[in-house]
């Protein structure tokens, strides 16, 4: 007897393809982007999305929040646990933004989506505690920091760069080799 699927919502799935929704819209429309479009384009009526975000404000911390965990979640899936060296979570950063990763391509940045929007209450505290939990992770990295500072915002110019007409994709290969390679030198005595 073959086993059917319930046929009510699941509420994370559900929470999620608002989400998912929202990011898409917000980085369509900007500020412009109303909740019914949101709700349409989630597949829920719009009183569904305020079950799950009560305010237009509650539904873009929640976006730059999500936005902020897929970054996140990104990250650890490059990341070589065989690697067991210091550099480990950097080596995983840098193939994220200079690699193929689909999911980062269509990340929005947090901060950026914030100023576009408005500055929505709670988002720069958000971005203060996630800026504190990046620098605690690249810290215990095992790197020294004037380093870790250097090729961070060096890889972070690559994905930036990456779309334009002014990096190649073998310059880009050739950048991540000397990135990671980096991560790889000894500290001076």
């Amino acid at each position: 007897m073959a086993r059917t699927e319930p046929t009510t919502r699941d509420k994370e799935r559900t929470r999620r393809a608002i989400l998912d929704a929202a990011k898409q819209m917000f980085s369509e429309h900007g500020s412009k982007a109303s909740l019914a479009a949101v709700a349409k384009a989630a597949g829920v009526t719009q009183s569904g999305l305020r079950h799950h975000f009560p305010t237009r404000e509650a539904l873009l911390y929640g976006v730059v929040e999500h936005s902020i965990e897929q970054m996140w979640d990104e990250i650890h899936a490059h990341i070589d646990l065989s690697e067991n060296r210091p550099g480990k979570f950097l080596r995983g950063y840098i193939r994220m933004l200079t690699g193929d990763s689909t999911t980062f391509a269509n990340l929005p940045d947090p901060t950026a989506l914030s100023a576009a929007l408005g500055n929505p209450a709670g988002i720069e505290e958000l971005c203060r505690r996630d800026a504190e939990r990046w620098k605690a992770a690249l810290e215990a990295d095992g790197l020294p920091m004037a380093r870790v500072l250097v090729i961070q915002h060096a890889a972070e110019g690559l994905a930036v760069a990456r779309s334009t007409p002014y990096l190649s994709e073998e310059e880009l290969d050739l950048a991540r080799t000397e990135l990671l390679a980096m991560t790889e030198q000894e500290s001076p005595m």
